[in-house]
C-alpha cells in the first residue's frame, strides 16, 4: 500500500477520532508560544536524531535498516522520486503529527505531560513497525513530543518531521550517484 493511501486512510481515522473533541485544541493548531524557543528546541531535538541515527548506522549498517530508502539512483524516475519526497516529507509528516503528536498527545495529557511524549513516541516508534531502527524512531518521537509540550503547537513538529524525511531522501539522491 502506497503512503498516500495508508496516511490518507489514518487522516480520515484521525478525524474519526477527534469527531466530538475541540478540534483546534486536540490537533494543537495554533501558533507555537515562542517561534525562537520552537527552533531552539528543534535544533536540539535535531541533533538528537542524528546523533543516534549516526550510532545506529555505525553499529548495523545502511543495508539491515528498515527504515532506509534505496541505495541508489535512477535518472529517469525523477519525477517519481520528486512525487515521493512530496508524499514523504510533506504529506506524512502532517498526517502521522496529526494522529501521534495531536490527537494521541491531547489523549494523553490528562495523565501528565511526561505520559502524553512517552506515550505519543511509543506509539509512533511502533507504528513504523521497524525493529532495528526502533531506537532512532523512538528518539526521533520523543524529540517531537518535547517539541510539541514545549511549544503548545504542532506546527513545529510537523516541520522538523518534514525536514528530516526530506532530508534522508535526498542525501540518499546524492549519496547513490557518488
Amino acid at each position: 500500500m502506497t503512503p498516500v493511501v495508508l496516511d490518507g486512510i489514518i487522516l480520515v481515522l484521525v478525524l474519526l477520532i477527534a469527531r466530538g473533541l475541540p478540534l483546534g485544541e486536540a490537533l494543537a493548531l495554533r501558533r507555537p508560544v515562542s517561534w525562537r524557543d520552537a527552533v531552539a528546541t528543534a535544533g536540539a531535538v535535531l541533533v538528537a536524531i542524528y546523533l543516534v541515527s549516526i550510532a545506529e548506522e555505525t553499529l548495523v549498517g545502511h543495508a539491515v535498516r528498515e527504515q532506509a530508502v534505496p541505495q541508489y539512483w535512477d535518472p529517469t524516475q525523477t519525477a517519481a522520486f520528486a512525487a515521493n519526497v512530496l508524499v514523504v516529507a510533506v504529506f506524512v509528516p502532517i498526517v502521522e503529527e496529526a494522529l501521534t503528536r495531536g490527537i494521541g498527545f491531547y489523549l494523553l495529557a490528562p495523565w501528565g505531560t511526561g505520559i502524553a511524549i512517552i506515550g505519543s513516541a511509543v506509539g509512533f516508534a511502533l507504528a513504523h513497525g521497524a525493529i532495528t531502527d526502533l531506537p532512532w524512531v523512538l528518539v526521533t518521537g520523543l524529540g517531537l513530543g518535547c517539541l510539541r509540550a514545549r511549544s503548545g503547537s504542532l506546527y513545529p513538529g510537523m516541520l522538523l518531521h518534514g525536514l528530516v524525511n526530506g532530508v534522508a531522501l535526498l542525501a540518499s539522491a546524492a549519496l547513490a550517484v557518488s
